[in-house]
């Protein structure tokens, strides 16, 4: 499925469910919440994007914990869930994604996605793993935002929260 067509179908499922979303990005660099708020009635649900490039802004902007990246690695979900937290409660958004991960251009890149849901007084959270192994930077991030807007669609339409 085409980028375009994703981010249509994220905006069509946010606006049916009249959810509001927010992202933290660090190797997207705010493409996905960019691709979201290309899209009609942005206004109505996009809340915003925390963007950051490395480990010590993440700590201090996103309030990533040091024990985590020592624990678990900078790109890991236990990262990416923190991302997600500080951006949900910061915007006060029902649907947080954050990005994390390696998108240069060569073999053994890996990216973690956690969308966190709000939703009847809890949170739920959806996790991916995607491993790029283009050898073109721009299509490695591609890959991170499909990726992203798939999670984000599967954690709108899920109906178990």
């Amino acid at each position: 499925m085409e980028l375009e067509d994703l981010a249509k179908r994220v905006a069509v499922a946010l606006m049916n469910k009249e959810f509001t979303i927010c992202t933290a990005e660090e190797c997207t660099c705010g493409l996905v919440g960019a691709t979201i708020a290309s899209q009609e009635y942005a206004q109505r649900w996009y809340k915003g994007t925390i963007t950051t490039y490395t480990e010590m802004e993440a700590a201090e902007v996103l309030d990533v914990m040091p024990s985590a990246i020592l624990r678990c690695g900078f790109v890991s979900s236990q990262v990416a869930q923190q991302m997600a937290m500080k951006v949900l409660n910061t915007f006060s958004a029902n649907i947080a994604v954050a990005v994390v991960g390696h998108v240069d251009d060569y073999e053994g890149n890996d990216v973690q996605i956690c969308v966190a849901k709000s939703s009847n007084s809890r949170i739920s959270f959806k996790y991916k793993k995607i491993n790029v192994e283009n050898k073109d930077k721009g299509k490695n991030i591609e890959d991170a935002i499909k990726g992203a807007l798939r999670a984000t669609l599967e954690c709108i339409m899920d109906e178990g929260d």
